[in-house]
């Protein structure tokens, strides 16, 4: 049941995702021109090319990831031990790394340096890796894989981490994750992943009963709505509302007790 949530998500996805529709409506609108329909395809260029401007000159994409990236603050202070730091996969390019035997990393990089440089203010602390592949068609490269050639680069023992590679998605990574360390209720762990997906994420581990410490990273919006042209807001848009999409159907099949996690006080 699982595998079949994970594929027909992705399927979904992969073909309702704000770029895509858009694509698919500029093809479709210049195919018409040279139909009878001529009128409809250019009334569809044009609705195109209006939502596409919107989205990268008004801050839409700000809009709708600042409540996420704002929902768990930056720890002011941390605890002078932790049990373990665990660190998300997401900010390794996998098919790149492949390809070039040298590890790739994307945006996400944070990720990453902020978890190695907990690893060395914490060095008594279980480390532990947590991805393997989100591609449908290929699950032999793995994140794991590209992180681990990252930590022995800058040092990391990667004998310290535990890598937890077979995961598909941020559900299975948390539910894995906590069959392979069985954390005590007592025990402290700090969780480092993107600042737009700690919201989610905090809220799967709590579900599974491991109340972690959130560490978000890898911002992506300032504290104020800025007004700009970039096609890469479409970009943002888009993994905005996956983010929400996500939060709101983990809630409805029960992955998750609360619809948007907060602070404990």
């Amino acid at each position: 049941m699982e595998n079949i949530f994970w594929v027909v998500s992705k399927v979904i996805w992969s073909l309702l995702a704000p770029e895509v529709l858009l694509l698919f409506l500029l093809i479709l609108g210049t195919c018409l021109l040279w139909t009878r329909h001529s009128k409809r395809g250019h009334n569809i260029i044009t609705f195109s090319v209006v939502i596409i401007a919107l989205i990268t000159i008004l801050p839409f994409s700000d809009l709708i990831l600042s409540p996420l990236e704002n929902r768990f603050p930056v720890p002011k202070k941390l605890p002078n031990k932790v049990s373990g730091i665990i660190v998300l996969a997401g900010a390794e390019e996998i098919s790149v790394t492949s390809a070039r035997n040298q590890p790739s990393l994307n945006s996400g990089g944070e990720r990453l340096t902020t978890f190695i440089w907990l690893a060395n203010n914490y060095p008594d602390a279980m480390l532990v890796f947590t991805g393997g592949s989100g591609s449908l068609f290929n699950q032999k490269q793995k994140s794991a894989d590209t992180a681990r050639m990252i930590f022995e680069q800058v040092g990391l023992d990667s004998k310290r981490v535990k890598f937890e590679s077979e995961s598909k998605n941020t559900a299975e990574g948390a539910s894995y994750t906590f069959q392979l360390i069985q954390p005590d209720i007592d025990q402290q762990w700090i969780l480092v992943t993107s600042a737009y997906h700690i919201p989610r994420s905090v809220g799967l581990f709590r579900k599974i009963g491991w109340n972690v410490i959130p560490y978000p990273v890898d911002f992506t919006t300032t504290k104020s709505l800025i007004f700009k042209f970039d096609l890469r807001e479409i970009g943002k848009f888009s993994q905005g509302l996956r983010e929400w999409l996500g939060i709101l159907v983990y809630r409805i099949i029960g992955k998750t007790s609360e619809l948007f996690p907060r602070p404990y006080s």
